[in-house]
C-alpha cells in the first residue's frame, strides 16, 4: 500500500478519436494553470490557427481566440502558423 501526498498528472480519453479529451489533475496542492498553448493579446483574429487544428478546439468567435485545453493535443500547429506569433506554449 502507498499514499500520494503530492502529484501532478494528466489523462486522455481517446474513446472517440475525432474528439479526444485531455485533462490535468493535482493531488495535495493548489492546482496550477494547465500546460499547453495559449493565445495572447497580439491575436488579430485571422483564424489560421483553427484551420490547422486537428481537434478544432479553438473558439474563433472571440478575439483573441481561445484554445480549449481539455481537447488540445499540444501538437503546436496553431503556434507554427500564427502570423503574429501570438500563440505561446506554457509548461
Amino acid at each position: 500500500m502507498f499514499c500520494l501526498y503530492e502529484a501532478d498528472g494528466e489523462y486522455f480519453d481517446i474513446s472517440d478519436p475525432a474528439h479526444i479529451v485531455r485533462d490535468s489533475f493535482t493531488i495535495g496542492r493548489e492546482a496550477q494553470e494547465a500546460p499547453g498553448y495559449y493565445v495572447g493579446e497580439g491575436c488579430i483574429g485571422c483564424k489560421l490557427c483553427y484551420s490547422v487544428c486537428p481537434q478544432k478546439c479553438i473558439d474563433i468567435t472571440k478575439k483573441p481566440v481561445v484554445i480549449d485545453q481539455h481537447h488540445c493535443l499540444h501538437c503546436g500547429q496553431c503556434a507554427k502558423i500564427c502570423p503574429k506569433q501570438a500563440i505561446e506554449k506554457r509548461v
